[in-house]
């Protein structure tokens, strides 16, 4: 997998299915101009939720809200702008002893199970939205499905808090024999739990994006070799820092076939979509795309809104466009590039940890969609 590149912020979907999904906002007039921004942040992270078609949404006490399923997990208090999410109660007072979040209180009633968080922050929304949403999927599940982190993650109960210290340790002591010294806690809470994220994030991207995604949870699958190859380049690190996971279509494989990307080091969390550096047929498809109007039209637009949304392109592999390219139209920085990652980074989130992760990962790679389908149908 190329190297990712890092961008700040939270993304948005694009295209036809996000056109389909999100809903229309309606300005209340019993509120005011202070909980405008909150309604706003609310449908945009809504937006990429309401793409499973599990989510619908609906209203509770006359406010919008989301449900999974039919079970409510989000909601708006379109009178105050607080998010208002369903978590079980020793969460819920876990948020409101330190100061994240409110008791829900209507009418003097207090809602044990619901929690309000007032000021808009949107990687705070948007984690409880994945956690309270993950909720809603394991409340439905089978009761002989297993443990809640079972039923509703496909298996994936979170990474361990000591194998992402062991990748950011990784960083200082690059060394066989830190490696070794710290080898059971890299297998079972980082190459075993990654294992069962690429199972169920695959369930879900495959759902949302394109049945024919490839997710194989194994080593040399979706699931790169932590250990570098150092026969030829024997002057690289022993070992990466963070773990690569793709989920490709093609029958090439994730190192040349596009792919949606996720990349996890003790910090933070790259995702994305892309194909490495093309060849033969598979670059000629490229350039005759990008020489049809409609089609680099098609590229340009979807690559602008994630970029203005905080995703970041990868470099040119060209000094200029290859000839019979129109270097004043849109498909010119793409033809200065025989592929290219196109890639967000979030601060590692608090579902990390959580069986919520792959929800929350699936939400931000569903906007990427477009843009691999593109890649898909002009490259392979």
């Amino acid at each position: 997998m190329s190297p990712v590149v890092a961008g700040p912020g939270g993304g948005a979907p694009t295209g036809p299915a996000a056109r389909r999904s999100a809903p229309r906002r309606r300005t209340d007039p019993n509120t005011g101009p202070g909980t405008a921004a909150a309604q706003d942040l609310f449908w945009d992270l809504a937006g990429p939720i309401l793409a499973d078609p599990a989510v619908q949404r609906s209203t509770m006490m006359g406010l919008p809200c989301l449900r999974y399923d039919g079970r409510f997990f989000g909601c708006l208090d379109r009178r105050t702008g607080a998010l208002l999410v369903k978590l079980p109660a020793p969460r819920v007072a876990q948020l409101i002893t330190t100061g994240q979040g409110e008791a829900f209180a209507p009418a003097g009633r207090v809602f044990r199970e619901w929690v309000a968080i007032p000021t808009p922050d949107r990687g705070r929304w948007q984690t409880l939205l994945a956690e309270a949403r993950a909720l809603a999927a394991d409340a439905g599940s089978p009761a002989d499905a297993g443990s809640p982190a079972d039923a509703g993650s496909g298996g994936f109960a979170g990474f361990g808090q000591a194998g992402l210290d062991f990748l950011a340790g990784l960083a200082h002591d690059n060394t066989k024999r830190y490696f070794d010294a710290h080898r059971r806690i890299y297998t079972q809470q980082l190459l075993e739990p990654a294992k069962a994220l690429i199972a169920a994030l695959g369930e879900q991207l495959q759902r949302r994006i394109c049945a024919q995604l490839r997710a194989e949870p194994r080593v040399g699958g979706s699931l790169f070799r932590i250990a570098n190859d150092l026969r030829f380049t024997p002057d690289k690190p022993a070992y990466k820092t963070h773990l690569d996971l793709a989920f490709w279509q093609g029958s090439a494989g994730p190192r040349t076939d596009p792919a949606l990307i996720l990349r996890i080091t003790g910090t933070h969390i790259h995702l994305g979509t892309g194909v490495p550096a093309l060849t033969g047929h598979a670059l000629d498809r490229y350039r005759t795309a990008l020489r049809d109007p409609r089609r680099a039209g098609d590229l340009d637009t979807q690559v602008a809104a994630l970029q203005a949304a905080g995703a970041e392109l990868s470099e040119p592999t060209r000094r200029r466009p290859p000839p019979g390219t129109d270097a004043a139209g849109p498909a010119a920085r793409f033809a200065a590039r025989d592929g290219f990652y196109l890639v967000q980074t979030h601060p590692l989130p608090g579902t990390a940890t959580t069986p919520a992760l792959v929800t929350w990962a699936a939400d931000q790679l569903t906007p990427f969609g477009p843009t691999h389908q593109w890649l898909v149908h002009n490259t392979t």
